[in-house]
């Protein structure tokens, strides 16, 4: 009979891979690696993923849920101002001073790369950043094309992150997102 299965180890490894994530590409990083950085053995990562990219899944839900929660918990706290502009500078500064951004871009690396699960996770959870920030954004600004507004605000973020990565010393995503904020407030 199998050993049952330790929380704790799974943490380890789901730690352990994304902090790997955070400094190579997926297809750079070996199960070995994952089990040397996690201090197991190979064998304790299949006894809990049957390949490297359910691993890589687990990842991202982790990611992009704990992403959603956050903004949730944000948008939805009536003791906190979330007017219009305060949830627009939260959204902008929460996308590009993410902990996690450079596992976001590894990510979405692969699902480019042709990771077409991974590709269908991402989208799904465009949708459900796409649909709150619609929704809150309408509540926030009536009459707004809170769809249009929402996917801009989306694309904006992803584009500031990359900015942000790459250390353009050309932008001031502060001064940018305080414009930015200006803008859409009108």
């Amino acid at each position: 009979m199998a050993a049952p299965k330790n929380e704790n180890i799974k943490e380890k490894i789901l730690n352990s891979a994304s902090e790997l994530l955070q400094l190579r590409s997926f297809s750079e990083i070996s199960i070995a690696d994952i089990a040397r950085k996690a201090g197991i053995t190979k064998g304790s990562i299949y006894y809990y993923y049957n390949s490297k990219e359910d691993l890589l899944y687990d990842i991202a839900d982790g990611y992009l849920e704990l992403l959603f929660h956050d903004l949730t918990v944000w948008v939805e706290d009536e003791n906190k101002d979330t007017s219009l502009p305060r949830f627009l500078r939260y959204v902008f500064q929460r996308g590009v001073a993410d902990p996690g951004k450079s596992l976001r871009l590894h990510l979405t690396l692969e699902a480019i790369a042709g990771n077409e699960k991974l590709r269908e996770k991402l989208l799904g959870r465009y949708r459900m950043f796409k649909n709150i920030l619609s929704e809150k954004l309408q509540e926030r600004k009536p009459g707004a094309d809170g769809e249009y507004e929402a996917w801009t605000i989306l694309v904006m973020v992803d584009g500031l992150l990359i900015q942000s990565l790459l250390k353009n010393p050309d932008i001031d995503v502060d001064k940018f997102i305080e414009d930015t904020v200006e803008k859409l407030k009108q």
